[in-house]
């Protein structure tokens, strides 16, 4: 057995009163040695038997991260009318190819029609005919008619402008335009035609005005 100096910690032998190392008086205190240092017991679980045993263990479940909340722009809810459509219906604006009214005035005096009214899309002007039957603008009885073919020409609007092209006829179609003192050459293709313009179907001239 051994006693330890409480002053200085050195171990003297057990008969000894004084403390060899720093001569403190030693108390009769044996020293007690440390208590031993215990193993940890490892308890090994028993293996379940089923499936059902495996649902009563408390297993700790892995850490599952959370989704961060929807933003407000996200979660709005948009709320239709009833009334509304999808898509939205168009707007339709008034068509630029309307038809436009126009005239064909005689620069002949006392003829038989003083003007033609130009009221649809497409007019054919000559005479008339029993196989091809009649025409928008007839001229028969006009002055100089011998000169008018039965299909002569044909005035019609296209993209809301007027144009006039002549259809294979023997004497020709001719303009002189508003502002000018004479014919052009016979047209071989499509004219534009303007208020105030002057057209010659062959020999019989007439005044082109738009309403």
């Amino acid at each position: 057995m051994s006693i330890t100096c409480e002053a200085c910690g050195y171990t003297n032998p057990a008969d000894v009163e004084f403390c060899a190392a720093c001569g403190s008086e030693l108390s009769q205190v044996m020293a007690t040695p440390p208590p031993p240092v215990l193993e940890p017991e490892i308890v090994v679980p028993e293996t379940p038997s089923s499936s059902s045993d495996l649902m009563d263990l408390n297993f700790e479940q892995p850490l599952v991260p959370t989704p961060p909340p929807p933003s407000t722009a996200e979660s709005e809810t948009v709320f239709v009318s009833p009334e509304s459509s999808f898509p939205p219906k168009s707007v339709e604006s008034p068509s630029t190819n309307a038809p436009s009214l126009a005239k064909l005035i005689s620069r002949l005096p006392n003829a038989p029609v003083a003007e033609f009214l130009l009221d649809s899309p497409s007019c054919l002007i000559g005479r008339f005919d029993p196989d091809s039957g009649p025409v928008e603008v007839d001229l028969d009885g006009f002055p100089g008619d011998d000169t008018i073919s039965r299909n002569h020409a044909e005035i019609y609007q296209e993209s809301g402008s007027w144009k006039i092209k002549d259809l294979g006829s023997t004497n020709g179609v001719f303009i002189k335009r508003a502002g000018e003192n004479r014919y052009g050459a016979r047209i071989t293709t499509p004219q534009p035609l303007w208020s105030g313009d002057e057209v010659a179907i062959a020999k019989i001239r007439f005044l082109f005005q738009m309403d």
